[in-house]
C-alpha cells in the first residue's frame, strides 16, 4: 500500500518523474536526483515501509538481489573501482525519506564520498564488557520471545508461523583477543 504523501510511492507510482533503472511489480531503481558520484541509484520497494524490516521475505530478497546486481554493473560499465551500498533507517541514520531504500554508490579513486566513523579505542577490558553488554541484550531479547505465550487464537496463529531465530544473529560469548 502506497503513501499519498510520500515522495517516493510516488516516483514508484509514476506520479512524479524520475530515470527509472528497474520497474518491476515489487521494486523501482531510479537514479538518485542529487547523486553521491556519478551512477548513485536508489532502489525502493513500491510497497510504502518505513524500514526494511516490515516487508514480506520475497520484496526483501529481491531489493537485495537488484542492489547487488546493479551495483555489479556498475563497476563494469562506469569503470567504479568498488560500489557503497548503504541503508539508512530512522532520522538518527540520516534517512531522509521515511520510505525505506538502499543506496547503491558507485565508488571511484578520489570520489570525495566520506563513509565513516570515528574509531573507538577500547582496552581488553573495555571490549570484554562491550561484548557481554551486547550478547546479553541480543540473548535476552530472545528468551522473551521463546517466553512470551500467546493468549488469543489470533496470536496463537501468528506464533506458529513466525520463524525460528536465526542462529547466526545469536552472539556466542566468545571474546577475541586483539591487544
Amino acid at each position: 500500500m502506497a503513501d499519498e504523501q510520500c515522495i517516493f510511492c510516488m516516483i514508484a507510482q509514476n506520479k512524479i518523474q524520475s530515470a527509472k533503472i528497474v520497474d518491476n511489480e515489487s521494486c523501482t531503481a531510479f537514479l538518485d536526483i542529487k547523486p553521491a558520484t556519478k551512477g548513485h541509484i536508489q532502489i525502493i520497494p513500491k510497497m510504502h515501509s518505513p524500514i526494511l524490516l516490515e516487508l514480506d521475505e520475497p520484496v526483501k530478497q529481491k531489493i537485495f538481489s537488484i542492489a547487488l546486481s546493479i551495483g555489479q554493473v556498475l563497476v563494469k560499465k562506469l569503470g567504479a573501482t568498488g560500489v557503497s551500498y548503504l541503508i539508512n533507517e530512522g532520522a538518527g541514520a540520516g534517512q531522509r525519506v521515511a520510505h525505506c531504500s538502499i543506496n547503491v554508490i558507485p565508488r571511484y579513486e578520489n570520489d570525495g564520498v566520506s563513509i565513516g566513523w570515528p574509531d573507538k579505542q577500547m582496552n581488553q577490558e573495555e571490549f570484554e564488557a562491550y561484548c557481554s553488554e551486547i550478547a546479553a541484550q541480543f540473548n535476552s531479547q530472545d528468551a522473551s520471545k521463546q517466553t512470551a505465550k500467546p493468549e488469543t487464537k489470533i496470536e496463537k496463529k501468528a506464533a506458529e508461523k513466525e520463524e525460528k531465530p536465526d542462529e547466526a544473529i545469536k552472539i556466542k560469548p566468545r571474546i577475541p583477543k586483539y591487544w
